[in-house]
């Protein structure tokens, strides 16, 4: 394949946003591949899984990749797409070619086979483990963090700190102990009477216990307190200080996994657009048929306005973040909230709708709490036991699992429904499902897409953690809270989509104040966005 300028940036765009750092004769073999899209992939993927040099080297490259770029990636990747992915796949490929409708890749997405365990002791610490070695080595790829230590090796300092302190009885003033950074787990986070956030940290080998000051002057000492008050229990964070005489650390600084701030938004070579949408609730009685119907008819180019005319013409993807349908059983009393009482009749009213719309625009979807799926994530793709009129619309429908993160048009974006939301409005100082856009920044910052075990948001334990964050994605598109919001943090374009359903009685009770018919569309090409609405705000009785 000939390089192109594109394929230049993109790769480039891939190990930076993924902690990696290349020799110049390793980049240029990367280069020189018949594949080197697939190469870059594979050397992430064997990256993400084991442990790597901290510049990958000619010969590192060569022993992971051979000359067409195949290698580990192309297992991964059969391993990730189920078979009506395959061919809904094979079939966008085909048809690029032919009309240049589609241009689609899988990255990654659980599938059935793949995300079930025994739920056994062992399990969980595959999980855990699992999830500690792939942040680990964000870490370990950023140049402020490479050098961290474990919690037991950093136990070890406190000998250096005694010695600092008789020397300073010896009359040796202004020598401080050396600062150190470690890395570990989050196994208990606790907080004093003064105010200073008590964390326990641990890895594989050992515990460290440190202590966040919270009163520490200057702006400095404000943001410190805020990363202390935002730490969760089971994520993986690195921390800065000295380790006292009781091996103990003193924490001067929290530092998470987060997003590089040297990375490029991958963009579409041609003029094309995508639409963001979740949480229809086909089925239920707060469903707003007329607004979806509305919806629809204008993305088939009905009663389109003369500026929006250009714009209907050149969408070509349709994302739906979860919830399609409403359900049967998800919350108490729900059945007296249901129009349409079959699970089975709910999709096969969704399926009757999408169907109208133009061959052009490919639909993918993922699964929510509401959908015919476990609760537990990562999620498969819904059944088609209960959704098979969805799956009969054939190669205009992409089902794929949560979370998953799919390439269209070289630009990355990463679904998942947003279960983890739940979780996240009680445990960060001022997240609520009125600004969903501040929770998401955190899983950003936290590289984890649901990092707590043992609250509201089900994880399953399985060997490997599908809800890190491995590569960085340009967009992403959450759902679940119900409330549109569209941010952007360090060049990753935050996307939740709101709803379709007016607020239900169970909403009041738990305070969601619904933001429905309003839909995100993206220029892939230009990155610019645009919010299209498509109901009346001047007609919603006050709440």
């Amino acid at each position: 394949m000939p390089l192109t300028p594109t394929t230049r940036r993109t790769v480039l765009r891939k190990l930076i946003g993924s902690g990696l750092q290349v020799s110049p004769d390793a980049l240029d073999y990367i280069l020189s591949l018949d594949s080197p899209l697939i190469a870059v992939e594979t050397i992430i993927a064997e990256c993400a899984s084991s442990t790597y040099p901290s510049v990958l080297s000619l010969e590192y490259i060569k022993g992971q990749v051979s000359e067409d770029g195949s290698g580990i990636h192309e297992a991964v990747t059969q391993e990730f797409v189920s078979k009506e992915a395959s061919e809904a796949l094979e079939y966008a490929r085909i048809n690029q070619a032919e009309t240049n409708s589609w241009i689609i890749e899988l990255i990654k997405s659980p599938l059935e086979d793949l995300v079930g365990s025994q739920g056994t002791v062992e399990d969980f610490l595959r999980l855990f483990r699992d999830r500690f070695r792939r942040i680990r080595s964000i870490y370990m790829g950023r140049i402020d963090t490479q050098g961290a230590f474990s919690p037991a090796a950093a136990k070890s300092f406190s000998r250096d700190t005694r010695r600092f302190r008789a020397m300073g009885r010896e009359g040796k003033r202004g020598l401080k102990p050396p600062s150190q950074k470690v890395i570990g787990i989050v196994r208990e986070k606790s907080v004093s009477k003064s105010g200073n956030v008590i964390v326990e940290i641990e890895d594989e080998d050992g515990v460290l216990n440190a202590v966040i000051p919270a009163r520490k002057e200057g702006l400095k000492g404000h943001e410190l307190a805020e990363k202390a008050s935002s730490i969760l229990l089971d994520e993986i964070v690195c921390l800065s200080g000295f380790v006292d005489e009781d091996g103990r650390m003193i924490a001067d600084d929290v530092i998470f996994p987060d997003i590089p701030t040297a990375r490029h938004a991958g963009r579409a070579e041609r003029d094309v657009y995508a639409t963001f949408v979740s949480d229809l609730h086909v089925g239920s009685n707060e469903f707003l048929e007329d607004e979806f119907d509305h919806f629809i008819d204008w993305l088939r180019g009905h009663d389109v306005d003369g500026p929006d005319k250009a714009m209907v013409e050149k969408i070509r993807y349709l994302f739906i973040a979860g919830d399609l349908v409403d359900g049967i059983g998800v919350y108490p009393e729900q059945f007296a909230d249901l129009v349409i009482p079959s699970l089975y009749d709910q999709y096969s009213k969704l399926a009757e709708k999408l169907r109208k719309l133009p061959e052009r625009i490919k639909i993918i979807c993922i699964p929510g709490n509401h959908d015919a799926s476990r609760q537990a994530l990562p999620k498969p793709p819904i059944h088609k036991e209960f959704a098979k009129s969805l799956y009969d619309l054939g190669s205009k429908v992409l089902m794929v699992g949560d979370p998953t993160h799919i390439r269209v048009e070289g630009v990355d974006i990463l679904l998942t429904h947003g279960d983890s939301l739940d979780d996240m409005v009680t445990s960060i100082p001022g997240a609520s499902y009125k600004d969903p856009a501040l929770p998401m920044k955190a899983l950003l910052r936290k590289r984890h897409l649901a990092p707590i075990y043992g609250g509201k948001t089900e994880l399953a334990p399985l060997g490997r953690d599908w809800m890190v964050i491995d590569s960085v994605p340009d967009i992403v598109h959450f759902g679940h809270a119900h409330h549109n919001a569209k941010d952007a943090y360090r060049g990753v374009m935050i996307i939740n989509s709101g709803t379709f359903q007016s607020q239900t009685e169970f909403m009041r009770k738990q305070g969601v104040v619904p933001t429905p018919g309003i839909v995100t569309i993206i220029n892939l090409r230009t990155g610019a966005d645009e919010l299209k609405l498509f109901y009346d705000f001047s007609q919603r009785a006050p709440i």
